[in-house]
């Protein structure tokens, strides 16, 4: 009967065992689970030592998955006297950089270690190690400070080098050790709140950069500067009408809210997304102060429009609950009136009394996202209900005034919620009446009026499956729009008509509208794109067309119109994220790299049964037509475009040009020019940060660019390494079999260029992860994997893994029973390698070797015998290699005969089982045949090497019939 303490033993023994094998987060849950029991134990001696070893051995393993806080703290634990786990807490003190705290253990293990023991000598060199570091470290330490002395007299001093200096100080605060001199020297910040209060510009820019660097990754530094320098400063900044100033402040306010609330460690940590973080009062008042600070900005006439975009943008990346700062339900309250206050301007509109917020082209765009980030962050209908109201009343406020400017503004701030909070706008839309008002404003004769009415009834057809129903109101409004003389209207309007002649999607039977009309609102969208200098009738024309190019037609008849489609180009050098999306629609719609249903044809038959329309792909959706426009699109020169896109912060954006990378490198033939155009390049940074769609894809093409092009020429130096982790993420069981596939095709190709890249595949947990593939049912996950194996057991570390208690030289002789010559030949490969001593022992029959070296010469004869041993133990082995002995195929015969080269040559124990089995009968008759069609020259020779082995252990006699001569032994695996 097993008892709770036989329990943790076993758990602690299989960490033991996963830590041998280098499975370091597998050991760390057992160790976890041994703990588990233990804890709930009575603690005597016994459990208390099996605790101690738990805690130190998991330690240990964190140290190597480079979690260095989590061993520090299971290192402290356990006694202060354990001489191992002071040992590994005074490491990771070390690889945190905490030298004073390191040498401080490695003293105390001094005095507790036993002269002559092993683990002294350890201490020793630890300790000498730790003491030099830290000598380098307060000599680097003297000469920053130095530094930052001398650069703080010269801002003080010497007008002529200040932006030296600033620069000189911004380069020093962006490592650690430079910012604590900083600190440090500039006590309560006195200098620097005396630079961000000058007059000049430099200064106050300068400042700002060094204190957002300061406030980076830090908490005591990023508290510092709010306790000491406040907010009311930074808000001065914001507040400023400057292209960078405000700009710069936003990102020092972005760092002290991320170090002071600790978001990046609190954002690894999975969560509920509707529960909030917990934080003190300290930080919930900080919290407070920065966002009352910027509402308040927000609704302040005097601050700049750049400034407010810089507020507006804050907001929206830390109001939410799920991932940001729990501000949601106050901004309701306090903040909700004063944004739609901003909404409710249009610059256009004399100034009474009352002056003009200032405002950006992008202000009322930033307005919608933060307006759709709260009411998306509502988790009651309490709350939703609360969103509402408010927006409601301040609509409905606006518009009992009935005065020419009440109805602009009016409409303007329905504009913005239809943008954002779509249900809520949607809701006003019907509830207070404003369709009328919409079509009376169209039909004003008034620009402004016409304009404005003009976007609301586009943005009211935002929604695909809302477009349909604006068709009985909103298709005659804009059609007589588009006759405006203002140019502005008109193709606002044409936008308008772009949604609704769209709305059917990819669907050619869906006829919302008379055919042929998207085509011709199509032609005059590119029209304006080619004709017109101003920006803004550029944009609305790409924002068309990315609607449009739904249709199969038009992506015909636009991919033929190279003017629209070098301006499409030459957009893409704007920063509009809007822009930006649109364009990547429109190339993503080009080269049909959208997500497409698969057809579902139980539904199908269903909905025909009950008469329901059933979706029909265009024929120019076909492969053929959308291969013919992703080579016209390459031929106009997408790619260098779509490299430079990659720059831009947008995830959305990213998402899309990753899926245009994959599309185009679905042709082997556009994978080299990707390359040469920087696009592996531009791929990786992709493939590691954005959706997870968008990473997704930009894995697959870099695994499509591995597997065609020599990694170490599309991805030279440290990018082989990077390639690495989005390759291996793309191995799980949720993503697609071909995506899997070609990911095992790519790191089949990695692991072959080097021990480094090997090793970082290794590191990464990629073994398990190749491993899992090898049991697959589908035939070509299951080769692949087998074949990046055979590539991956070159390396030292990986043969380990198949020297303990497992099955995994009972899966590759199995595999080498399997049908699929392609597997059989991949599996025996990786045997052949297995079994091969990877050292020729003749080479060290005269040569002196050092204590440690024999020692390493006897683990690499152990490892061989073990790996031979368990190959023959094997139920099956004689039979599988007795067939495969006899293939046709001489590459399959060849690898099967070397395996058994391998084996006898391993020892004479081995060699006897070989003789002893019907694989020597196989043997001989080989020798002996000369029919070619049973095997060849080259086979021949390997089986006449093994029976002179066999001749030299004595197991055989020699015979004059099966002339077993002298013959060539150096047959070397292929």
């Amino acid at each position: 009967m097993s008892t709770p303490s036989n329990n943790s033993n076993e758990y602690r023994e299989q960490g033991n065992q996963a830590f041998k094998q280098g499975k370091f987060q597998e050991a760390i849950d057992r160790y976890t689970d041994a703990l588990k029991i233990l804890k709930n134990l009575q603690l005597t001696e016994e459990n208390r030592n099996n605790l101690t070893k738990c805690y130190s051995n998991r330690a240990q393993c964190y140290i190597n998955l480079e979690q260095y806080d989590d061993a520090i703290e299971d290192a402290t634990r356990v006694s202060p006297t354990d001489q191992k786990s002071l040992y590994r807490r005074a490491n990771a003190f070390e690889r945190l950089g905490k030298l004073k705290e390191a040498i401080s253990d490695a003293q105390r293990l001094m005095s507790v270690t036993s002269k002559g023991a092993t683990t002294d000598d350890q201490t020793y060199a630890l300790l000498r190690k730790l003491r030099e570091s830290a000598q380098s470290k307060i000599s680097q330490q003297t000469q920053v400070n130095n530094q930052v002395q001398q650069m703080f007299e010269t801002i003080t001093s010497k007008p002529d080098q200040l932006e030296t200096a600033l620069n000189n100080l911004l380069v020093v605060s962006r490592e650690a050790a430079g910012a604590e001199a900083i600190i440090t020297y500039d006590t309560d910040l006195r200098n620097l709140t005396e630079f961000i209060q000058r007059s000049d510009r430099m200064s106050v820019l300068g400042t700002l950069r060094i204190l957002g660097a300061l406030a980076k990754n830090s908490y005591r530094r990023a508290e510092i500067i709010y306790t000491k320098l406040g907010l009311k400063l930074i808000g001065r900044c914001l507040a400023m009408n400057d292209t960078e100033i405000p700009t710069n402040a936003a990102i020092l306010i972005h760092n002290m809210l991320m170090s002071i609330c600790d978001l990046e460690n609190r954002r690894k940590v999975r969560k509920p997304m509707n529960v909030p973080y917990n934080f003190d009062q300290f930080v919930i008042e900080f919290i407070n102060e920065v966002f009352r600070m910027l509402l308040d900005l927000i609704d302040d006439k005097a601050c700049s429009g750049i400034g407010r975009d810089c507020c507006l943008d804050l907001i929206v990346k830390f109001v939410d609950r799920a991932n940001g700062c729990n501000w949601t339900s106050k901004f309701i309250i306090s903040g909700l009136p004063k944004v739609l206050r901003v909404a409710a301007t249009v610059p256009e509109l004399p100034e009474t009394e009352k002056k003009h917020y200032p405002l950006t082209e992008q202000t009322k765009m930033h307005i919608s996202m933060a307006l759709s980030i709260v009411y998306h962050d509502l988790v009651s209908d309490k709350e939703r209900e609360d969103f509402n109201n408010e927006c409601i009343e301040f609509v409905k406020a606006l518009h009992e005034r009935d005065d020419m400017q009440s109805r602009v503004r009016t409409i303007s701030v329905l504009s913005i919620l239809l943008q954002g909070p779509f249900d809520t706008g949607n809701a006003i839309l019907g509830s207070q009446n404003l369709v009328d008002l919409m079509i009376q404003m169209a039909g004003s004769g008034d620009p402004l009026q016409e304009r404005i009415a003009v976007e609301a009834i586009v943005l009211s057809a935002s929604k695909k499956d809302k477009a349909a129903g604006i068709l009985s109101l909103g298709s005659e409004i804009l059609k007589n729009l588009y006759q405006s003389a203002n140019e502005q209207i008109k193709v606002i309007a044409l936008v308008g008509l772009s949604k609704i002649a769209s709305s059917k999607g990819t669907d050619s039977d869906a006829n919302l509208v008379t055919e042929g009309s998207c085509q011709t609102l199509a032609l005059a969208c590119c029209k304006f794109l080619t004709t017109s200098p101003n920006f803004d009738i550029r944009r609305w024309a790409a924002d068309g067309l990315a609607y449009l190019t739904l249709d199969a037609d038009v992506k015909e008849d636009l991919v033929d119109n190279l003017p629209a489609i070098r301006s499409l180009f030459s957009l893409c050098q704007c920063d509009d994220a809007h822009v930006l999306y649109s364009i990547t629609t429109i190339f993503v719609n080009l080269t049909n790299t959208y997500d497409i249903r698969k057809k579902d044809k139980q539904m199908e038959e269903l909905a025909t049964y009950a008469k329901q329309h059933i979706p029909k792909e265009h024929s120019k959706d076909a492969t053929e037509f959308f291969e013919e426009r992703r080579r016209k699109l390459v031929d106009a020169g997408i790619i260098p475009v779509i490299v430079q896109l990659c720059k831009h912060k947008s995830e959305n954006c990213r998402e899309q040009i990753a899926r245009i990378f994959l599309g185009l490198c679905e042709n082997e033939k556009y994978r080299g020019p990707i390359v040469a155009a920087g696009g592996a390049k531009a791929l990786l940074p992709l493939a590691l940060d954005g959706t997870p769609v968008g990473k997704t894809k930009a894995a697959q093409a870099l695994a499509k660019i591995a597997i065609t092009t020599n990694p170490e020429n599309a991805f030279p130096g440290q990018r082989t390494l990077e390639l690495v982790r989005p390759i291996l993420k793309l191995l799980k069981m949720e993503n697609t079999a071909l995506e899997s596939f070609e990911a095992l095709m790519a790191l089949t190709n990695l692991a072959g260029v080097g021990e480094h890249v090997r090793k970082r595949i290794l590191k990464e947990d990629g073994f398990p992860n190749i491993e899992q593939y090898m049991y697959e049912d589908h035939r070509m996950l299951r080769r692949a994997a087998t074949e990046c194996m055979c590539n991956l057991v070159i390396q030292e570390e990986v043969v380990k893994l198949f020297t303990g208690e497992n099955d995994r030289i009972k899966l590759l002789i199995l595999l080498c029973g399997e049908e699929d010559d392609v597997l059989v030949k991949a599996a025996l490969g990786t045997l052949a390698t297995l079994s091969s001593l990877q050292v020729d022992l003749d080479d060290f029959k005269d040569v002196e070797l050092s204590d440690e070296d024999r020692k390493k010469l006897n683990e690499y004869i152990e490892d061989n015998r073990i790996i031979c041993e368990k190959l023959v133990n094997v139920v099956s082995f004689t039979e599988i290699f007795k067939q495969l002995c006899a293939s046709t195929d001489f590459e399959i015969q060849f690898r099967t005969l070397y395996i058994l080269r391998n084996l006898v040559k391993a020892n004479k124990d081995i060699a006897t089982r070989i003789v002893a089995s019907e694989l020597m009968d196989v043997l001989f008759a080989l020798k002996e045949t000369k029919d070619v069609r049973l095997t060849n020259d080259k086979n021949r020779k390997v089986v006449s090497t093994i029976l002179q082995l066999c001749l030299k252990y004595g197991l055989i006699q020699p015979n004059k019939d099966l002339a077993i001569a002298e013959e060539d032994e150096g047959v070397d695996a292929e």
